[in-house]
This record gives structure tokens, C-alpha cells and sequence, in this order.
């Protein structure tokens, strides 16, 4: 416990240094805060995303990782925050070789000296959760060795809980975190640094991408060394030749760049459209071009995954967008991204609509991925659609591929690696193999939906038996019921008037009308305008009328 409590006191030393004072005290750390008179606070709304930024690194691992995730999510955060967050880096001073010796021999049993033939001291990298080596095993193969640091992930639990806490606490105070529902982002990236920091689970992604590109040709997957490799400890192959944009140096060895651009982009689509997992950070850093011309790729602590039925959605949102469907890419973007709450289908459509003029006439070729993402982020936040994570890493995905190509060739196009895939993902969708098990699967989804259907009605009539069901309304909708309500009441005052009018005046001429004599024709005339005029004003409110 004391340690949470010197990390909350240390939370909000730091935010105050960095003139967020007023952040913390939203974030309920008010209590430990330093005297108000020792901080200064930024009066500039616009300086906020930079002055998050230096207090993130100045707190650490878990913090750092929050701000890059926060950079790759634009479908959610506003722009000025993902710019400002996509220059933090992970790159930290290394700590002495002893010190993850011991973590070595805690793990394998063994000295690196024992485990390997050579074993360089000197660290290759090194980054908030691990250091990396160059190393050689007994039977001559050249390696690099990842080691984690000690205490590393006991900092980051800790930093994990507080983050919850703080993600609740802020979000009851701010419509923008409720809008982003900012606690599940957190649960979010719990999750994915929870992983990033189990080597196990990058080795296995290795070699399960590996496997997928064991038959392509130009493709260089580094193997583990399962011997080798714990939660704490993995033992890859180690890659070496050219960064891959370093034009300079892929010109001197004379590889083609145009053809290189157009490989590199191939290997990523595929991934993301045939294997459905990918390379989730494909960066220049994490790719090599061998003498021959082959590219290695490292580096798989983020991995991507998209269900067949997703990639399928996607394609088809892409054919739209290219054949100006304007109905056609808002619904297959609701059927990718459901709305989080209530959602004005006329204003989608026509957010929609916008996208689809500006663009009309141009084939997939000639669409700018980065324009579209963009686009579709901005309506994504708009509207609160919910976008599933894994789609929102397949659109960073295929621009960091788009912009990556165009810096190893001017000319690269990125969709015309991409239209191939495409295509042939929306062609499918007219195949009768898979016409009939897209059946299949919806009937047994209607047969179970049938037998539960009993056991749903019958929780339904105990609830109604035990006091009824609750109906929740928001306050934006209530306003409409309540004109509804008094037009209803309007036009039936009115028709009861209009009928009373009709009944009272047939009696009256009926019993008076010799009395009456000259005047019944007037008298009539009049009532007969009167009555036009009600029942005109009975058809006038009942006229159908737009939703607000």
C-alpha cells in the first residue's frame, strides 16, 4: 500500500511541475499535491497535449505506453493530442549487464556464458521494458537476445491500478471522457502492454507469422530459439542489412526501390487480407532489406488480428467508398463501428455524403489512404461509433505501409497492391460456397435464438410480474415525446369540440327551426366554417413531421 501511495504522491508532483495542477485535482489528487503557491498553472488549453506529453515521460513505462497508444487512437482522441503523443519514444538510458544477468539465470538455470558461445555485454537497444543483445549460440547461429528488467512489471501493475482509478475518477467529470468511454481505453491498453510484457507471447506471434510466410519467397521471419526463451527472455534470430528506408544504401547495393516499395506493401496486405494476423508497428526500424534483396522483418510485440467476416466488412466498406455509395460505406461502417449511443442516421448519412462527393469519379487507385482514415476517424468521433481496436491498428497499419513506400519510391502506390485483395474479398461474397455458409451459420444462430426465445420471455413476464420493467429516457429525448404528446392532446380537444359542434348545432336547428325561419341559412353557413376551420386544423397537426 505504501508504495501506491508514494506513486499517487509522485503522480501529482509531476503533473504539477508540468502546469497541471488542475488536472490532478479533476484526477482526485488533490491531496497530495505540493502548496499551490510552489506550482504554475498553463492558462493555454492549446499547450495541453505537449504538457502531457513531458509529464508522461517524466512518469515512466506505464505512462509512456498510454501516450503511444493514445497517438495511434484518432478514431477517439482529438488530432492535436494523437500529433503531440506520436513523438513520445521509448528509448531509455540501459542499466548495468548484472543486473538482468541474474534474471537470465533466474529463468534458464544457467550463465549467458554457459547458454551461449558468445555473448555481447553491450546492449543493442535499450527500451522502458527490456534491453536487447547480440549473442551466438553453441551451434554457430547468430542471435540477439531480449531481456526484461528487473521489477518492471510489478512497476507497471501498480502504474496500471492507479491509471484505472484515475480513468474512473477523471470520466465523472468530463463529458469528453464519457463521450470516449476513457475507462475501457485503459482496460484496452492494460491488456496490450499485460502482453507486450510476456516475451512468450511476441515469440509465439513470431513464429505463427513465420509459419504463414515459410512458402513466400523475399520474406525473412527470424526463428526463435524455444531453448532459450522464457516470459522473461526470448532468443530470436538476429537480422541484419539494410534499413529499409535508406534509400542512399539500398541505391549503392542496387536494389530496386519501386520494386521493394510494392513487396514491402504486399507483405503487409497480405497479412492483414489472407492471414488475417499482422505486424501491428511496421515501421522502418523493424524492417531490413538483405543483400539479396529480401526484407526481414522484427520486432513482434504488437500484433494485429481481423476475423475473415471483418476483413470481408472492411473490403466492402472500401468498394464503397470507391463506387461513391453513400448508403452503402454508412452502413458498412455501422456494421464495423456500432454506435455508442444514441445515433442520428440523417446526420451520418450526410457526414457520410461529404466524403463520397469530394471523391467521386476516382478509382481505389486513386484514393489517398491517409485522407480516408482520417475522414473515417473524424466521423468515428463525431458520431461515437465504437471501432474495434484491431480495425483502427489495420488502418495505422496500411498508412505507415502507404507513407514507408513512398519514401523507398516516389511513385509507390498503395493501392494498387491493395485492389487485387479488395476485389477479390468483395467477389467472394457473391460465392455460393460462401452464400450457403453464411446460411448455415445464420440458421443455427436462428435455431439457438429459438430454443433461448422461451427462457427470455419468461425472465421478461417474472420482471413485469415483480413490479414492472424500467424504461430509460434521456433528457434530449424527452422534449419531443412531450410535443408529440400535446399535439396528440390539441387534436383531440379539437375533434371533441368539432363533434360537440356538429351534435349542439343538428338539435338546435332541428328544435328552432321555424322560430329561426330567414336566419337558419346563415346560422348554417356559419357553423359550417367553423367546422372547416376545425377539421382543417385537425389534418393541419396531424401532418407527418420530421425528428429533430
Amino acid at each position: 500500500m505504501a508504495s501506491h501511495l508514494n506513486r499517487y504522491r509522485e503522480i501529482a508532483n509531476v503533473l504539477t511541475r508540468n502546469g497541471l495542477r488542475a488536472l490532478a485535482l479533476q484526477a482526485g489528487l488533490g491531496r497530495w499535491l505540493p502548496a499551490e503557491s510552489e506550482t504554475v498553472e498553463a492558462g493555454d488549453d492549446d499547450a495541453l497535449p505537449e504538457l502531457l506529453v513531458s509529464a508522461f515521460e517524466e512518469l515512466g513505462t506505464a505512462f509512456v505506453k498510454l501516450g503511444q497508444l493514445i497517438s495511434m487512437r484518432p478514431d477517439i482522441f482529438p488530432e492535436a493530442y494523437c500529433t503531440a503523443f506520436g513523438r513520445l519514444t521509448d528509448d531509455t538510458n540501459p542499466i548495468p549487464f548484472d543486473e538482468l544477468a541474474e534474471v537470465v539465470h533466474e529463468d534458464l538455470g544457467a550463465t549467458v556464458d554457459e547458454l551461449f558461445e558468445s555473448f555481447d555485454r553491450t546492449p543493442l537497444a535499450s527500451a522502458s521494458i527490456g534491453q536487447v543483445y547480440a549473442a551466438r549460440l553453441h551451434d554457430g547461429r547468430e542471435a540477439v537476445v531480449k531481456i526484461r528488467k528487473p521489477g518492471v512489471v510489478e512497476e507497471v501493475n501498480i502504474d496500471l491500478e492507479i491509471l484505472h482509478n484515475l480513468a474512473r475518477r477523471m470520466t465523472r467529470s468530463s463529458d469528453m471522457l464519457v463521450d470516449m468511454d476513457f475507462p475501457s481505453v485503459v482496460e484496452e491498453f492494460s491488456d496490450a502492454l499485460r502482453a507486450e510484457l510476456d516475451y512468450l507471447v511476441e515469440a509465439r506471434a513470431c513464429e505463427e507469422i513465420g509459419e504463414n510466410f515459410k512458402d513466400v519467397d523475399g520474406v525473412h521471419v527470424p526463428w526463435i530459439d524455444w531453448e532459450t526463451t522464457t516470459s522473461r527472455v526470448m532468443t530470436m534470430e538476429g537480422l541484419s542489412g539494410i534499413r529499409i528506408d535508406d534509400v542512399d544504401a539500398l541505391d549503392e547495393a542496387g536494389i530496386d526501390r519501386s520494386d521493394l516499395a510494392y513487396r514491402a506493401a504486399e507483405i503487409f496486405i497480405r497479412m492483414i487480407f489472407e492471414d488475417g494476423v499482422f505486424h501491428a508497428d511496421p515501421h522502418a526500424g523493424n524492417l531490413f532489406v538483405e543483400r539479396d534483396g529480401t526484407i526481414g522483418i522484427f520486432d513482434f510485440g504488437s500484433v494485429g488480428r481481423i476475423s475473415e467476416d471483418l476483413r470481408r466488412r472492411f473490403a466492402s466498406m472500401m468498394m464503397a467508398f470507391v463506387e461513391g455509395d453513400t448508403d452503402g460505406l454508412a452502413s458498412s461502417l455501422l456494421r464495423i463501428a456500432p454506435p455508442r449511443g444514441p445515433l442520428d442516421r440523417r446526420l451520418l448519412r450526410s457526414d457520410v455524403a461529404r466524403i463520397t462527393e469530394r471523391m467521386d469519379g476516382q478509382t481505389l487507385a486513386e484514393i489517398d489512404i491517409d485522407r480516408l482514415a482520417s475522414q473515417i476517424f473524424s466521423i468515428v468521433r463525431t458520431h461515437r461509433l465504437s471501432l474495434p481496436p484491431n480495425v483502427v491498428q489495420l488502418f495505422r497499419m496500411l498508412m505507415i505501409a502507404d507513407g514507408l513506400g513512398r519514401t523507398i519510391h516516389p511513385d509507390f502506390d498503395i493501392n494498387e497492391a491493395l485492389t487485387p485483395y479488395t476485389n477479390r474479398l468483395v467477389e467472394e461474397k457473391l460465392d455460393p460456397k460462401w452464400l450457403a455458409e453464411r446460411l448455415r451459420a445464420a440458421a443455427m444462430t436462428a435455431a439457438e435464438f429459438s430454443t433461448e426465445l422461451p427462457s427470455y420471455i419468461r425472465t421478461i413476464m417474472e420482471q413485469i410480474e415483480r413490479g414492472g420493467v424500467d424504461i430509460n429516457i434521456r433528457a434530449s429525448e424527452i422534449e419531443p415525446l412531450v410535443e408529440r404528446m400535446e399535439r396528440t392532446g390539441d387534436r383531440m380537444v379539437a375533434a371533441l369540440i368539432v363533434a360537440a359542434m356538429i351534435t349542439g348545432g343538428t338539435n338546435l336547428l332541428a328544435a328552432y327551426k321555424d322560430s329561426l325561419g330567414r336566419f337558419i341559412g346563415p346560422i348554417a353557413a356559419a357553423g359550417g366554417a367553423a367546422l372547416t376551420g376545425g377539421s382543417a386544423y385537425i389534418a393541419w397537426s396531424s401532418r407527418p413531421r420530421r425528428l429533430r
